[in-house]
């Protein structure tokens, strides 16, 4: 099936990592109804969006989980010409992401990759830290004939 008109999937998650899946299971259907036929592609604006939401979890949220803490996240995948959307937002902390210093690719570290991926994976990625929380969004130009 491929997807002819926009489709828009709204989500309201907790902040915790236990249902973090739940977004990328929804990004990976909503890929196949539009008609997605690479499954790189598909893992790809995945991890983007859960590099996001992890980072929100681990330090807007600084892992404290309590019930209110929650991320909203809308999708919407526009046929013409073919692009996934991706918009987050929480009420947690905000930061600079000018302050985020660049991995250094050539020596091996635990953390600090999550931006430098997200920026990557996704072909335009804003971030905007507002009074009534922090909004990020993401574009993901989509090319169905070869990828």
């Amino acid at each position: 099936m491929s997807l002819q008109h926009s489709e828009v999937i709204r989500l309201d998650l907790p902040a915790r990592y236990a249902y973090l899946h739940l977004l990328s299971e929804t990004i990976a259907e909503l890929l196949r109804q539009a008609g997605a036929p690479n499954e790189t592609l598909v893992y790809n604006i995945q991890l983007a969006a859960h590099e996001v939401c992890t980072n929100i979890v681990s330090h807007a949220y600084r892992n404290r989980q309590r019930n209110e803490d929650r991320i909203k996240v809308t999708l919407t995948f526009h046929p013409q010409p073919p692009c996934l959307e991706i918009e987050l937002h929480d009420n947690g902390e905000p930061f600079d992401p000018e302050l985020v210093p660049q991995p250094n690719l050539s020596e091996a570290q635990i953390h600090g990759y999550g931006l430098f991926l997200i920026r990557h994976l996704m072909d335009r990625v804003t971030y905007t830290a507002r009074s009534d929380g922090n909004y990020w969004h993401l574009v993901k130009h989509l090319k169905f004939g070869s990828q």
